[in-house]
């Protein structure tokens, strides 16, 4: 027991995990230590039977038709993600491929495999192994949020690495031994273990979590992926650098199975030498990443070590060409299989920090994937043109390999200059360099010394935005850089010098940590805090102990909220620092603060840390906090801030209702947003009941303008289908703003075509209504007191529809605007609005220009009715308007989104003292607008009488 403990503790600080992380850790390292292995086992034994049966010639067409089904396959997977719940498509993944190994076994066993049968099970190797692996990773990142991710997930892929070890040594040791076949049935029985493993998981740390959790901790979904790489030069080279290595890769794969089968012609042989080499290529990769990968890129640069891996590939194909033996092949695959895990990945990761970690996360899977999976296709059809259709030896593939690398080499080049410019890009577009503020020029060489470069010389905004970046690579060599900034004369600097620091395991910084939490800035203090929990050598509960008692209320009030964020749905270390009965004990010393500031000070940061450790027990002091209509604004932000920090649904209108106010609404849009993506459905159907205020609506666009996400962008085009005036105004500017800002997003150009359509259609309908009103005004006939009221009434409500085509033009030309440049349509409408005459005929000319046909046809009558100032019979006659009934106007109005149109309808009927329209006012007996239902009643009680 004794020694175990000591393990555990060992195991605890070397690879920096927390008590209650080891065993879910050591279970998912377990996890995919067992995944990787039955691929390792499966691989060489499929490939081996299906050379020794089909020989090499036979692998173009196995090439491009696994290319085929992973693409289809990832578009059929996408969908049974939207209808199905993850833990089940895992467990039915393993379960069939279980199945399928067993299958596969017996039919090998029996000699009834063989021939074009073996396409079978080679493609679903090739799936097997990206299916299990994105799904292992989906599931790790539901387990852990995003600060311990970035602890564990090393770790946890040792055992990925140790699978490949041991996979393909297995499979090399038994082969001799046993027939091929035989090792399906291991890797079965093998596979097997993942199924209670993902089921405990499951139970244990997914179920628990709430749909933005959830959220938070997926992968967002890559809304057109291709356009985001599109439209980022870097991202695009990355993209063609990786799809060129793949395709490299597959020849030189192709060489090295066509020579091992030709020298090796029996199946166990053959797997054995395959599982060797497999495992063999684990190990030196690991050696490489472990002991070289950082010297190399440290010593080369970046630009410099992303031509390792094709230079090596290049000095084996031309000795390929003299030297056409097997070792050579074995030493090209060796340099492909080890550089390109660990030299060349290392590099590609550090190119990637001037792109934006959510565009990044986007498109992974696009590259990881689908690119692969292209390039394999290319793979193929270049062996299908060359080995199946001109029959030349395998061996001048290595010409095509050495094109190729040219090819390649040009784009590495190509994209360190583009990193160059990129880089200088994101030194100048950083907060500072907007407000003008006079910065040093920092020269961009290689892409360490310049991060160096910046962390050490650069202006503070230069400076805050490398250790935003990268935080993002927690890479070992920045650490003395980032630890200088410990005493950098600005707050919000040492306090991400802390937050970086917290990932590096250089040096253990405990003692200078503990000095800085006497530093004057709370911020710095709580995350020097942090760092403390997770790095004090001693006892870190007695420590705290000490500093939650301080009579410094900044040291005791930052060492709560430290504590608290780190104990973050951590209900293990919860209870071992007896959290919740801090709080109690901070909530009872409450009396024993004099100053009224430092009280609320203190009250404040004991609801943020509830709402940080999401003690649901205690939701009620947050609830209470926000009732209180006294609350300075600033403990109010705090009480906000923490209600939306719980990501608990309980919150989230009273987050909402702090839109209103200036001095909130900042706080509750980002804490709105902090939600994740499941909030832009909830908001929109808020929207769109009508229920809200239309000084809470616009807010709440903002929330949903503030994702930028082509899901923010449908929910922004729904919302304008049936929402009041100010609203859809303001729904239509965010499109457009989104649109125009961020060129991956898309709108449909049939969206903007049927608004504008539609909103022409309602101007013509609303001038009908006004013609109508004003004919059924001159006809009106009656006593005089009555037909005065009415006319009165009616008046109000022509008055109201001709302010509403003001309103509906300027929607139009905010539609517009989403389709056409907005600063060549915004001018357009002032000028036929407010311009003279022949401005406004010029500006009509100019509107004629740039439309299509189909809105030419229904917009230029309408922008030339404008022309003419008053409902005469010229417009009407223009416009082909059709003379309603009066009850046809009533019930068309009564239709729209619009209260303030409803109230002069329902207001003109009363007046009307016309018993008719009793059924039309029974309609909106109902209505959400309560003063809408309250003048119905009205209306219909003095009907009644």
């Amino acid at each position: 027991m004794f020694s175990t403990t000591i393990l555990k503790r060992y195991i605890m600080k070397i690879f920096d995990l927390q008590e209650d992380e080891l065993k879910k850790t050591l279970l998912l390292q377990l996890n995919v230590f067992l995944l990787i292995s039955t691929l390792l086992i499966v691989k060489p034994v499929i490939n081996s039977l299906f050379l020794s049966e089909l020989t090499a010639d036979a692998l173009p067409i196995g090439y491009l038709l696994t290319a085929l089904m992973a693409v289809t396959g990832s578009w059929f997977y996408t969908k049974a993600l939207e209808r199905y719940a993850l833990n089940h498509i895992i467990e039915r993944t393993l379960l069939v491929s279980i199945l399928s190994l067993v299958v596969f076994g017996i039919l090998f066993r029996y000699d009834v495999a063989n021939g074009l049968f073996l396409y079978i099970p080679y493609i679903w190797i090739a799936i097997f192994g990206l299916l299990t692996a994105s799904q292992f990773w989906i599931l790790a990142n539901l387990v852990y949020n995003v600060r311990s991710a970035k602890r564990v997930f090393g770790f946890i892929g040792g055992g990925a690495i140790a699978g490949g070890i041991f996979g393909g040594y297995l499979t090399s040791l038994l082969t001799n031994l046993f027939d091929a076949e035989i090792m399906l049935f291991v890797a079965a029985l093998l596979l097997m273990g993942c199924v209670p493993i993902t089921r405990y998981i499951w139970k244990k740390e997914v179920v628990k979590l709430n749909d933005f959790q959830v959220s938070l901790r997926s992968q967002p979904k890559a809304e057109s992926p291709f356009r985001l790489i599109r439209h980022s030069k870097l991202l695009y080279l990355i993209a063609l650098v990786i799809g060129i290595s793949v395709l490299v890769a597959k020849l030189v794969d192709y060489q090295y199975s066509d020579y091992a089968s030709r020298l090796i012609e029996d199946p166990e042989e053959l797997a054995s030498f395959f599982g060797f080499w497999f495992s063999t290529l684990s190990v030196i990769s690991l050696i490489i990443q472990l002991f070289l990968t950082k010297r190399i890129v440290g010593t080369f640069g970046v630009g410099k070590s992303l031509l390792w891996l094709p230079t090596g590939i290049l000095i084996g194909s031309f000795t390929l060409l003299f030297l056409p033996q097997l070792w050579v092949i074995v030493f090209i695959k060796v340099v492909d299989g080890s550089l390109k895990q660990s030299v060349n990945k290392a590099a590609t990761e550090l190119l990637s920090i001037p792109i934006p970690i959510e565009i990044k996360k986007k498109t992974k899977t696009f590259t990881d994937v689908v690119i692969d999976s292209i390039s394999t296709g290319v793979a193929g059809i270049i062996l299908i043109f060359f080995i199946n259709a001109l029959d030349i030896p395998s061996t001048y593939i290595s010409i095509i390999i050495i094109i190729l690398i040219a090819v390649w080499l040009y784009f590495i080049y190509l994209l360190r200059k583009e990193y160059i410019i990129a880089f200088k890009m994101l030194l100048e577009t950083s907060p500072e360099s907007r407000e003008k503020v006079a910065k040093p020029v920092i020269p961009v060489t290689s892409i360490v010394a310049t991060v160096k470069r910046v962390l050490s010389s650069g202006s503070e905004g230069q400076i805050l935005y490398m250790l935003q970046k990268v935080l993002e690579v927690k890479d070992e060599r920045f650490f003395y850089a980032i630890k200088a900034l410990l005493t950098h004369p600005s707050d919000r600097v040492r306090a991400l010098a802390i937050e970086n620091l917290y990932f590096l395991k250089t040096e253990n910084l405990s003692d200078t940590m503990e000095k800085l939490i006497f530093d004057p800035d709370q911020q710095v203090t709580t995350v020097a805090f942090r760092y403390l929990i997770k790095n004090y050598r001693m006892d870190v509960v007695e420590l705290f102990d000490k500093y939650l008692d301080s009579e410094d209320n900044t040291v005791s009030n930052a060492a709560l909220l430290g504590l608290s964020l780190e104990l973050r749905n951590n209900v293990k270390l919860q209870q071992r620092f007896n959290f919740a009965g801090i709080i109690e004990r901070s909530i009872s010393s409450l009396p024993q603060f004099q100053d009224p500031e430092a009280r609320e000070e203190r009250i404040s940061t004991i609801v943020e840390s509830i709402g940080n450790a999401r003690l649901s027990a205690m939701y009620s002091y947050i609830e209470q906090r926000l009732a209180n209509e006294h609350l300075p604004v600033k403990h109010l932000n705090h009480a906000v801030k923490a209600a939306a920090t719980t990501l608990d649904k309980s919150f989230i209108d009273n987050v909402i209702s702090h839109l209103v106010a200036k001095e909130t609404r900042e706080t509750a849009v980002n804490g709105l947003y902090g939600y994740g993506e499941p909030i832009l459905d909830i908001l929109k159907s808020k929207i769109k009941s009508d229920l809200y205020d239309i000084s809470v609506c616009i807010p709440m666009i903002a929330v949903i303008e503030k994702f930028a996400s082509q899901k923010a962008m449908s929910t922004l085009m729904d919302i304008t289908d049936s929402t009041e005036h100010a609203v859809k105004i303001e729904a239509i500017d965010a499109i457009q703003r989104l649109k125009w800002k961020y060129k991956y997003l898309t709108v449909d150009d049939r969206f903007v075509v049927s608004k504008v359509l539609d909103e022409c259609n309602l101007y013509q309908n609303t001038l009908s209504v006004i013609h109508s009103q004003i004919i059924i005004q001159y006809k009106s006939v009656g006593p005089e007191s009555i037909v005065s009221e009415e006319r009165e009434a009616r008046n109000l409500l022509i008055k109201i529809l001709e302010s509403r085509l003001d309103r509906q033009l300027q929607r139009i030309f905010r539609l517009l605007g989403i389709k056409y440049p907005p600063n060549d349509v915004e001018p357009i409408l002032n000028s036929i609005l407010n311009g003279k005459e022949e401005q406004r005929i010029h500006a009509i000319e100019f509107l004629d220009n740039i439309l299509n046909n189909q809105l030419k046809k229904e917009l230029i009558p309408v922008a030339e009715s404008v022309l003419i100032d008053s409902i005469s019979e010229e417009k009407i006659k223009k416009l082909n308007l059709k003379v309603l009934s009066e009850e046809e106007c009533y019930r068309a109005l009564l239709t729209r989104k619009d209260p303030k149109l409803k109230l002069a309808v329902i207001h003109l009927i009363q007046k009307s003292k016309n018993k008719r329209f009793l059924p039309l006012l029974q309609t909106q007996i109902n209505d959400p607008k309560e003063k809408i239902r309250s003048k119905v009643t009205e209306a219909i009680e003095v009907l009644s009488d």
